[in-house]
């Protein structure tokens, strides 16, 4: 008997949401937002900071014993 586990998918500042063209996640509103989103709302933010501020910290609480599931290939708007 095959059994797939179900885990749960997170998603870091400016990740494409999966299934979706244009649906990215902003960590500074906790919202799934369009793309035009990050420069309208937050112009004077650095969103390449954020995003590795998230990593960092998921790599913190992973040494910890916490995982946080992220492809590595995880399609971003930042490059």
């Amino acid at each position: 008997m095959d059994k797939k586990i179900k885990v749960k998918r997170f998603y870091a500042h400016c990740d494409l949401i999966e299934g979706t063209a244009d649906v990215y996640y902003c960590s500074f509103c906790n919202e799934l937002v369009k793309e035009k989103h990050f420069d309208a709302e937050h112009p004077n933010k650095n969103h390449n900071q954020k995003f590795k501020a998230t990593l960092h910290e998921w790599k913190l609480k992973e040494s910890r014993g916490t995982t946080k599931v992220r492809p590595d290939d995880a399609p971003s708007r930042l490059k």
